[in-house]
């Protein structure tokens, strides 16, 4: 009798796992209240409240040193001396010139990166003052990304001085050329040879929790013809008239929204195109802004968007050329949603009431890095902020002690 009843309740489980023999068991979150409430995280938490004015101080300093992508170099100088004091087993800069820090676990544990840029898109600010006004600090790049790094630092400066001997090895990175396709955060994966279980990108608004890479496959369209006066113009191949013929045929395609997973956007961001007024065009522009949280899916407006511009080069009579970035992929690692990794993850933002937790396979942080090798990556919203990539950017001072209370808890649910 007890035979028959336990193979009745296997075969039920066969029925709600799906076929027989194929079990899997969802992962668990590895958040327990039993941690947070530990003597060594209380700890944790005494030391960065103990130490706000001196982090707000340090934070305003960072954020007045100017590092447009491309020119990061100062900030990494300044990031390399700070690890440098905090005792890490190895620290340098490398050839793309990130700067990495390594604290080095015991035999067994697992390999996690840790990454914030240091580069901003304020390409032409060449001297910045941060201003106070209550809870917020007001200045560009306040937020993006240097709250990250000022979160890096003072969680790192937090565990040593608890005593903190981790079981993990963690990557410290602070990177460069992230604004600009996460060239910095690439060129540091390709080159080391280890493998990671887990990329941590500390970028985004506290409470946004992205587990998939959102894809870019935008890029330039160009047309070109002879030119010509107005007066001898008529019948002339017209480039601006190739533009606006293409921009509108590319605009009306039909992109899908749902699945998220498969949701896709494209934009006409600029045109350009043509000297003066009273000649034709020799040479137009346009650029093409396009995204989707599936690969399969840029790909095939991408198809679609050559077949249009061939289209109205034969209708024209202009000559075309495209160039269409194929490096950002989309990738979605199957399950991640339901990985332990983001699971512990949204149950420390709850316990921390965190508000408007947002949980998104459209990241399009340094997390997407390790996403597209396969690795299971997360972004950590580094405070709430406004105005980001704007000159009158701001960032709360509050979130920034509540989200470096976040990346304590995962390391120590990590652990």
């Amino acid at each position: 009798m007890i035979r028959k009843y336990l193979l009745s309740c296997l075969l039920i489980s066969g029925l709600l796992f799906g076929m027989w023999g194929s079990v899997v068991w969802a992962e668990e979150s590895l958040f327990t209240r039993s941690v947070a409430g530990s003597g060594f995280v209380q700890e944790l938490f005494a030391f960065v409240e103990q130490n706000e004015e001196a982090i707000i101080a340090e934070w305003s300093r960072l954020t007045e040193i100017p590092a447009p992508s491309g020119y990061e170099k100062k900030r990494a100088q300044y990031m390399k001396s700070k690890f440098d004091s905090l005792g890490l087993d190895k620290t340098y800069i490398d050839q793309a010139g990130n700067v990495i820090g390594i604290w080095k676990g015991t035999d067994g544990g697992k390999n996690i990166v840790l990454s914030a840029h240091m580069d901003t898109v304020f390409q032409s600010v060449n001297e910045i003052h941060v201003k106070r006004e209550g809870n917020v600090l007001k200045a560009p790049g306040i937020g993006d990304d240097t709250a990250s790094l000022i979160n890096l630092l003072w969680s790192l400066r937090a565990f040593k001085e608890a005593g903190f001997k981790p079981k993990n090895t963690y990557y410290f990175l602070a990177t460069v050329e992230e604004e600009t396709g996460f060239d910095g955060m690439r060129a540091f994966m390709d080159s080391v040879e280890q493998d990671f279980t887990y990329v941590l990108a500390l970028d985004g608004d506290l409470g946004k929790v992205s587990y998939g890479a959102l894809g870019f496959g935008g890029g330039l369209v160009t047309f070109r013809g002879p030119g010509a006066h107005t007066m001898q113009s008529r019948g002339v191949p017209n480039p601006n008239l190739a533009v606006a013929w293409a921009i509108d045929r590319i605009c009306q395609l039909d992109l899908p929204v749902l699945p998220i997973e498969k949701w896709t956007i494209l934009n006409v961001g600029m045109i350009m195109g043509g000297k003066v007024r009273n000649a034709v065009s020799q040479e137009s522009s346009f650029t093409i802004d396009l995204r989707s949280g599936d690969q399969e899916e840029i790909v095939k407006v991408q198809k679609k968007i050559r077949e249009i511009c061939e289209e109205i080069s034969y209708e024209t009579g202009v000559k075309w050329e495209i160039q269409l970035d194929d490096r950002s992929k989309a990738f979605q690692i199957p399950k991640a949603r339901d990985s332990a990794l983001v699971l512990t993850v949204v149950d420390i933002l709850e316990y921390l009431e965190v508000k408007d937790i947002e949980v998104d396979p459209l990241g399009s942080t340094e997390a997407n890095m390790g996403i597209e090798r396969g690795i299971l990556s997360v972004n950590l919203g580094r405070t709430y902020g406004r105005y980001k990539h704007s000159l009158r950017e701001e960032a709360d001072i509050d979130g920034l002690f509540l989200a470096m209370k976040q990346i304590m808890l995962l390391v120590c649910c990590l652990e």
